[in-house]
């Protein structure tokens, strides 16, 4: 049994993992996988959560290193109640904690859009699920003005709720954020289990390119609060579009990501350097 740490059981992070188990790709390539929450296992040999897994490599915490990269274009939206829908600088946010790689993209794109973050009043919820559903019910009851929300919920769905979406992070910003990491105090890239996860997901992603049945039902299986519509709409005009980059594109990303990261978390953790370098 190898362990597969997530940092957030959404669409984002464990999508090819449920395809992987649902098509039969795990037992397929003779190993055997368990998602379980990172932060209560620390065991876990492997991380979906590349963001995360990168600003614990840099901080020196553990010894992280990529294997797969599942799609550079990160599942995170800011949205707006609807009568708001031109909001450009809002006065209060449901953000991430400080610190959270989520947080980092968030001052990043507001900056890009000239909006000084010591403008703005940042209400901040855990990341995960429960943090996603505290944010929301912040905008909803009018306690900010924007709130930003990860994979919890299907775009398509929160319109029904009287939101309007203003930014898609994954339109703009291109960075390595699911995948596979390794940890390798815990075990190596090229171990035989690894590289039957990496394997098993590789197909996976193929099933998501194909907009596969499989995959709809994976992807409607980790929504809240969404239709089996929304999670077709998902699939398609995100997944199956962003899933599956090539390998130039994710040395290339990844190089840029960590600069920046570097640079946006003063740390230079001198290992972190190859945190791409076992990609194939």
């Amino acid at each position: 049994m190898i362990l597969l740490g997530y940092r957030d059981r959404n669409v984002h992070e464990l999508v090819c993992h449920e395809v992987a188990e649902r098509a039969g790709y795990y037992d397929r390539f003779g190993v055997e996988v368990k998602a379980v929450p990172g932060s209560d296992h620390p065991e876990a040999a492997l991380s979906a959560g590349l963001g995360g897994s990168m600003v614990e490599a840099l901080r020196g915490q553990r010894r992280w290193r990529a294997a797969l990269v599942h799609t550079l274009h990160p599942l995170f939206w800011m949205w707006a109640r609807e009568a708001d829908a031109a909001i450009t600088n809002p006065g209060a946010l449901a953000g991430h904690p400080e610190g959270s790689i989520v947080w980092a993209f968030t001052k990043r794109l507001l900056a890009d859009r000239g909006v000084a973050i010591d403008e703005i009043s940042v209400l901040r919820f855990p990341v995960g699920i429960a943090g996603d559903h505290q944010r929301l019910e912040a905008l909803t009851s009018g306690a900010v003005d924007a709130a930003v929300l990860g994979a919890t919920f299907a775009p398509s769905a929160l319109p029904r709720l009287g939101l309007v979406q203003t930014m898609f992070f994954g339109e703009t910003l291109r960075f390595p954020t699911a995948g596979v990491a390794v940890d390798l105090d815990r075990t190596e890239v090229e171990h035989p289990a690894v590289r039957a996860v990496v394997a098993a997901q590789s197909a996976a992603m193929l099933k998501i390119k194909q907009r596969d049945p499989v995959a709809l039902d994976a992807v409607a299986s980790l929504l809240h609060g969404s239709s089996r519509d929304d999670a077709q709409r998902l699939l398609v005009g995100h997944l199956s579009l962003q899933y599956g980059p090539e390998q130039r594109e994710v040395h290339d990303a990844g190089a840029g990501a960590l600069i920046w990261l570097k640079g946006e978390l003063r740390a230079d953790e001198p290992s972190a350097a190859a945190f791409y370098e076992e990609i194939r």
